[in-house]
């Protein structure tokens, strides 16, 4: 069986947002939907998605951003369970009942988000606790609902599928590319299929962030468009000579090494640069300690 799930995302920003951003809400929307599709056979009985499918209808960018896509899932039930879900399949045409199928997919796809939303905080901050935390549980609540099972089955599931380093890491860095268009512009509300979440939600999120998916000997974190304060500059070596304090992430004077896409003579005779990085840390028990920035591009000069 195929259905399609229509699925809109409205950032209410008041200026027109990068392209950059743009590129990573679309790529957070896909990441999220592919994962949805995964988890769907997990909450629902007997369910199959074969091929999963999204289509981008429209992209607005002027203020408010506005994105529209669908969502195809290709889809089988066991044969000898069709006849006992009468609430989710209709028996003469094998198709999804519309309203209920959609909410239970655009609730799994917030999930996804707000779940990665908690790794992020828990990554960066030690917790996840918070406003967008609150998020999750109503969806998890509302999801109960909508599949008719215990809200604890639900939170061992979701416990069990990301128990894996690798897979905590891509969830998390859905919620930091699906929020960017609107952490630049003052945190500004989202909407997702009509479902609101005010700014205190989208400040709750520490969306500048990204995890990289490195060896656990050295762990490192991206950053994006933060501040750097240069200490040490050498024009004619972007490998080494270079050295700089970045803020927002350590007070450290750290060593720093230009990347293919940084040219030596954007940073000379500058003080203070923004930029997205990349720091190396190193594991000392259980602390993570600075050791070294990547600089990949420079987003402006001055502070």
């Amino acid at each position: 069986m195929e259905h399609t799930t229509q699925f809109s995302v409205r950032y209410l920003t008041e200026e027109s947002v990068p392209i950059r951003d743009i590129i990573s809400s679309l790529q957070a929307v896909e990441m999220a939907v592919n994962e949805t599709a995964r988890l769907l056979p997990l909450f629902i009985d007997g369910l199959q998605v074969q091929r999963v499918q999204l289509k981008v209808r429209e992209v607005a960018q002027e203020s408010p951003l506005r994105e529209f896509f669908a969502i195809g899932l290709f889809m089988a039930f066991q044969e000898d369970l069709e006849r006992d879900v009468p609430l989710m399949i209709t028996d003469a045409t094998g198709l999804v009942i519309s309203d209920r199928f959609d909410s239970v997919v655009t609730v799994l796809a917030l999930i996804v988000v707000f779940y990665g939303a908690g790794a992020l905080k828990d990554f960066v901050f030690g917790h996840g606790d918070g406003a967008a935390k609150a998020q999750l549980d109503g969806l998890i609540t509302e999801l109960a609902v909508d599949i008719g099972k215990p809200e604890s089955v639900i939170r061992a599931k979701l416990a069990d599928r990301y128990r894996e380093k690798t897979l905590l890491r891509r969830v998390a860095n859905v919620a930091s590319r699906f929020f960017a268009p609107s952490k630049r512009q003052d945190s500004a509300p989202v909407e997702v299929n009509g479902r609101h979440f005010d700014r205190d939600v989208v400040r709750d999120v520490p969306a500048e962030y990204l995890v990289e998916d490195a060896a656990e000997e050295r762990p490192s974190r991206s950053y994006s468009d933060v501040p750097i304060e240069l200490h040490a500059q050498d024009r004619d070596h972007a490998g080494r000579g270079w050295a700089a304090v970045i803020g927002g992430v350590s007070d450290l004077r750290l060593r720093m090494k230009l990347m293919d896409d940084v040219s030596s003579i954007d940073l000379w005779n500058q003080n203070h640069v923004r930029g997205d990085v990349t720091v190396v840390y190193e594991k000392v028990g259980s602390d993570l300690i600075p050791k070294e920035v990547h600089l990949h591009r420079v987003t402006g000069t001055g502070i």
